[in-house]
């Protein structure tokens, strides 16, 4: 039983250090923020993940304080890295930063200033009653 263990925490060790490698990989490779900030948050997520259920695997559940630790840095993660994610990809897009798109063409979506002037965030401290998205100020 002790081989299998080894086996199967020793594979997730290896794929988690893959999938954090591949992860780095798309970081340098992706061509805007969004599918950048993509790779980060779902393949170290899930890589770092693998990482500590390797570990965990390794030290046990019991009454040690390293699986309670491996359990409590996991729960952690898995609520932390989709929350941070989702506030950076909220913040690209009220800077003003649009998805790409393979023709270069906008994304159909877009941020509504109906909806930004209930906002009192969304207005910019350098100019009263100024939008934050100033590409759109034409539009209305």
């Amino acid at each position: 039983m002790s081989l299998v263990l080894d086996v199967v925490s020793w594979a997730c060790i290896v794929i988690g250090g893959l999938f954090c490698l591949l992860s780095g990989i798309g970081l340098v490779r992706f061509p805007d923020v969004f599918t950048r900030m993509h790779a980060a948050s779902l393949g170290d997520t899930l890589g770092a993940g693998l990482i500590i259920v390797g570990l965990l695997l390794q030290a046990g559940l019991g009454a040690d304080l390293v699986g309670i630790k491996l359990v409590m840095i996991l729960v952690f993660l898995l609520f932390t890295s989709p929350v941070a994610t989702h506030a950076l990809a909220q913040a690209a897009l009220l800077d003003g930063q649009r998805p790409w798109t393979r023709d270069g063409r906008p994304t159909e979506g877009k941020l509504d200033l109906r909806d930004a002037a209930d906002d009192d965030f969304l207005l910019d401290d350098r100019a009263p009653g100024r939008s934050a998205f100033p590409d759109q100020e034409a539009e209305r």
